[in-house]
């Protein structure tokens, strides 16, 4: 093996690797395991696969890292992905069986694979393939890269072309060095002192108040979900643009009123996923850019949800545009106590997905192949509250995952209903009234 590439440490992988620690400890499920599972029907060459993986893994550095604990990550120069098979002999139980083992074995830190692939066989012309991430270095837009970019390479391979995609220009030691830069420069007194001014008082974790379950309960998921008509889709994407905002920052100007409702206050913070993929070449950057984003609003005086609206949308832009501070960092600086606890109470997470983002799914044509949904079922998020947004070209749904040993499933089923009813008002009358509390938050 060549001589590792050593490369400094990011406050991310720290604190990911620190909650894992901790987790296991506590019983509490992987913050690290993404997983994904698709039926391939039809003819899977398997050379030509593990010939993509390679290919794959020699295009991102980041899938050939290792972790030696939280202040140390080497890249390998010569480490390949490759897929591992396993023969369930025409028996569709057993193989639907290991498909869920596979998506579910973590992958260890100090083994410079961040990505494992494997394939079931159930017979000749079907398969199961399960992808299993390691969230230390792929974020939902990465994984995303990683899905089309193997499509890409098999298809090449098959039909007898070179590898068509383009030179990575900016890699995961950029990516790596730029953060560090960017912890060390002259931005990052800027920033810091603007998230000492914003977050004052509140810290860097957003609460959730509102009656909660008694303590002590087992952990446990729950989820609901809200499928918006076409129709009333085409309608709140319309206002959206009317009014010169994005659709993210209409829903979160929605939850935030809802939020006001429930807690009588005006001053509301809430953690929302940002990609950071803004700038060149890191479009297709298979790295954790990926972060939680403080967003606080006072709507103190907001007395129609336009008003909010506006407000909503100043506070967002000036956070985005502090955003570069991980997130971590700043849990460090307000919350030292509850830095790395994998089960630290976050509040509300609001995560919005849109289909143009990368996830198109894997194609292995001619073959059929289909996403094997893996279930989530139980599935308890590290937030007290994740609601999702899924917007479509002409669909809108709203989700709620939370955790249910925590919150009552009533409160999460009437956020929802009542964050649905709010957008759809809205839309016909930009300027519904709101009622004016004046209560900030303690």
């Amino acid at each position: 093996m060549s001589a590792p590439l050593p490369l400094p440490t990011l406050s991310y992988q720290e604190g990911r690797l620190l909650m894992d620690e901790r987790g296991r400890a506590l019983g509490v499920p992987s913050v690290r395991t993404i997983s994904q599972a698709y039926r391939v029907r039809g003819r899977l060459d398997l050379p030509l696969l593990d010939r993509a993986l390679e290919l794959l893994s020699q295009r991102h550095e980041a899938l050939r890292t290792r972790f030696d604990g939280p202040r140390a990550q080497t890249v390998h120069a010569d480490v390949v992905v490759r897929g591992v098979t396993f023969d369930a002999a025409g028996d569709e139980a057993a193989a639907i069986e290991r498909v869920r083992t596979e998506a579910e074995v973590p992958l260890p830190a100090e083994l410079p694979e961040r990505l494992r692939v494997a394939v079931v066989r159930v017979a000749d012309d079907d398969h199961f393939v399960v992808l299993v991430f390691d969230h230390l270095v792929v974020d939902g837009w990465a994984r995303g890269v990683l899905m089309e970019e193997l499509s890409t390479l098999y298809a090449d391979l098959a039909a007898g072309r070179a590898p068509s995609l383009p030179e990575v220009a900016y890699g995961y030691r950029d990516h790596v060095r730029d953060q560090r830069d960017l912890l060390t420069g002259p931005d990052s007194e800027r920033m810091r002192e603007f998230w000492h001014a914003r977050l004052a008082g509140v810290g860097a974790i957003p609460r959730l108040e509102v009656p909660k379950r008694p303590a002590g309960a087992t952990p446990e998921g729950g989820y609901e979900t809200r499928n918006l008509p076409p129709a009333v889709a085409a309608e709140i994407r319309g206002f959206a643009a009317r009014e010169r905002v994005t659709l993210f920052m209409l829903v979160l100007c929605g939850l935030f009123v809802v939020l006001r409702e429930h807690t009588g206050k005006d001053d509301q913070a809430v953690a929302v996923n940002v990609y950071n993929r803004e700038s060149a070449g890191r479009e297709n950057l298979v790295a954790p850019l990926a972060e939680l984003l403080v967003v606080r609003s006072d709507l103190v005086g907001a007395d129609t949800f336009r008003a909010a609206l506006r407000r909503v949308r100043g506070d967002s832009l000036d956070a985005q545009e502090h955003g570069e501070i991980p997130f971590a960092e700043l849990v460090k600086t307000f919350n030292p106590d509850e830095y790395a606890d994998p089960d630290a109470p976050i509040g509300v997470v609001l995560n919005m997905l849109y289909a143009q983002l990368h996830g198109g799914g894997i194609d292995f044509a001619p073959a059929a192949t289909t996403v094997f949904p893996l279930s989530d079922e139980g599935f308890r998020p590290r937030s007290e509250l994740m609601l999702v947004g899924e917007a479509g070209a002409d669909t809108l749904s709203l989700s709620a995952y939370y955790q249910a040993d925590r919150l009552p499933a009533e409160f999460v089923s009437g956020l929802l209903d009542r964050l649905v009813v709010l957008l759809e008002k809205v839309v016909a009358d930009p300027l519904l009234p709101l009622e004016v509390r004046g209560v900030r938050a303690s």
